[in-house]
Order: structure tokens, then C-alpha cells, then sequence
């Protein structure tokens, strides 16, 4: 008993989520008497929706604004709209403008990394190198963790089966 009319939520208290209504479940939780929530769709599924229906109804605007002649457009009352230049200037520049948009992707990302003849690409001076053969780990274990040699991966990577190729370290002269 509260001596307000108003409903317990709108008094800051909730006995269940709101927009969440119960009902008695079937079978097995049914004996049991339990409840189970029913969940209704959210703000973000509705909003999702309505931008989806909304995105191909102004599509189909679209493609009747560009694709009917303009005679066709008056004797139906339209009379202001964009100049159908537009219709196809628009899509050109959003291609443009995504072609542009990758190969500055590409570009900043290869300012990013280091230079291919760094010498700490190839070996780095605190690295543990050593491959499976090195040190056998006991059975069933996870393997230790090392770095893979440069050589074994050209090998596995490029199959040079008779080729050696030599890496040096950090700090080593040519």
C-alpha cells in the first residue's frame, strides 16, 4: 500500500523488468510452477527494422527519381527535386571515395610496419630459436614456446629442400 494511484514502476520500483512478461512454461518447468521470461523485441531490433524498411524505401524512390523522365514527374506534381546529374554523380563519388578510402588503408599501413631489411624482422637478440628436434617436450605437453628459425620457414614456406638460405642476427656484420 502506497496512497498513490500510480503503478509501482512508475514510483521507481520494479518487481520485473519492464517490457518483460512472464508466462507459465510447458512441459517439464510447467509441474514445477516455474515461470519463464518472455522477452519482447529491444529499442536496438526496432530501430534496426525501421532503418532497414526505411534504407529500400528510399531506394526505390531513388531509382524512380533517376529512372522516370522529368515530363512524367511534373504531370504527377512533382516539381522540385535535384537535377538528375546527381543520380549519377553521387554513386560515382562514393565509389571513388572507397577505392580512395583502401588505398590509404594500404598506405598507412605500410608506413607502419618496419622496412624489409631490418635486421629485427629476420632475428631478434633475446629470441629463444630452436625448432621440435632441439629439445623434445614430454609427451602429451604443450610444446615451449621458441621462435621458428628463418631457414625452417623458407623451407616449409618455399621448399628450398637443398638450398641453404643464411640469416644473420642483430648486431652481426655482413
Amino acid at each position: 500500500g502506497d496512497s498513490t494511484d500510480f503503478p509501482p514502476e512508475l514510483m521507481g520500483r520494479r518487481d520485473k523488468p519492464v517490457g518483460v512478461k512472464t508466462k507459465k512454461a510447458p512441459n517439464a518447468a510447467e509441474g514445477a510452477g516455474i515461470a519463464v521470461a518472455e522477452h519482447g523485441a529491444s529499442a536496438a531490433e526496432a530501430y534496426g527494422f525501421v532503418g532497414f524498411v526505411l534504407t529500400g524505401v528510399m531506394y526505390v524512390v531513388y531509382l524512380v527519381w533517376a529512372y522516370t523522365p522529368e515530363d512524367v514527374l511534373v504531370r504527377l506534381g512533382v516539381t522540385y527535386y535535384p537535377d538528375k546529374y546527381w543520380a549519377l554523380a553521387v554513386p560515382c563519388w562514393i565509389c571513388v571515395l572507397v577505392l580512395y578510402g583502401a588505398w590509404m588503408y594500404e598506405g598507412v599501413n605500410m608506413m607502419s610496419v618496419r622496412d624489409l631489411d631490418d635486421p629485427d624482422l629476420i632475428a631478434e637478440e633475446n629470441g629463444f630459436i630452436g625448432s621440435e628436434a632441439d629439445e623434445p617436450d614430454l609427451p602429451g605437453s604443450v610444446p615451449s614456446m621458441r621462435d621458428t628459425p628463418v631457414e625452417e620457414v623458407n623451407r616449409v614456406l618455399f621448399q628450398t629442400k637443398g638450398r641453404r638460405v643464411r640469416t644473420r642476427r642483430v648486431g652481426e656484420k655482413r
